[in-house]
């Protein structure tokens, strides 16, 4: 199956149906129309499911949560840009394969981004603090899964609950532009 490794993530069209940002398109099958025909011809990209798989306490980082979240990712679902509410993470996948792509000023002040890099099972990526993940995709013809593991503030999260740990652009901008 052909994989756009050299698509921009800028280019990626995210979209609001239903009340959830997603990715339009097909872009796994190198489908490149004009946004205003894309949407007319495509539909959104599945998302994945996110399910809590273990939450601790660690004594050694007491204003700190470890958390474990089971991600599932059907063929082709796709996640917009986003960050994790400052959290560091862990992911390693379980199955299938995904394509992510990250760009991390906080780690690096001249990152310009990894590039795309296709992860299969057993292989792990970390996203530090303040990272922005600007592509995230299921590319196999299977459902994907992988274990994300945070290390998050426990204030961030008994505050603003789990859905504080993935921030949507768009939603960040929608918000922005609504004030």
């Amino acid at each position: 199956m052909p994989v756009d490794m050299n698509m921009r993530w800028q280019d990626q069209e995210v979209v609001k149906k239903d009340g959830m940002w997603t990715v339009a398109g097909f872009t796994r099958y190198r489908v490149h129309l004009p946004a205003p025909c894309l949407s007319l011809f495509s539909s959104r990209r599945p998302v994945p499911t996110v399910a809590p798989a273990f939450h601790q306490s660690p004594s050694n980082i007491p204003d700190h949560y470890y958390l474990g979240l089971k991600v599932n990712a059907p063929a082709n679902a796709a996640t917009p840009p986003h960050t994790h509410g400052g959290a560091a993470i862990v992911a390693t996948m379980t199955k299938g394969t995904m394509l992510n792509q990250m760009v991390c000023p906080h780690h690096d002040p001249d990152s310009q981004g990894t590039g795309p890099k296709i992860y299969s099972v057993g292989e792990s990526w970390y996203e530090p603090p303040g990272c922005h993940h600007v592509r995230s995709e299921n590319v196999g013809d299977e459902e994907a899964e992988f274990i994300a593991v945070f290390v998050v503030s426990k204030q961030k999260v008994d505050n603003e609950g789990l859905q504080s740990l993935v921030v949507i652009d768009a939603e960040v901008e929608e918000r922005k532009q609504a004030k």
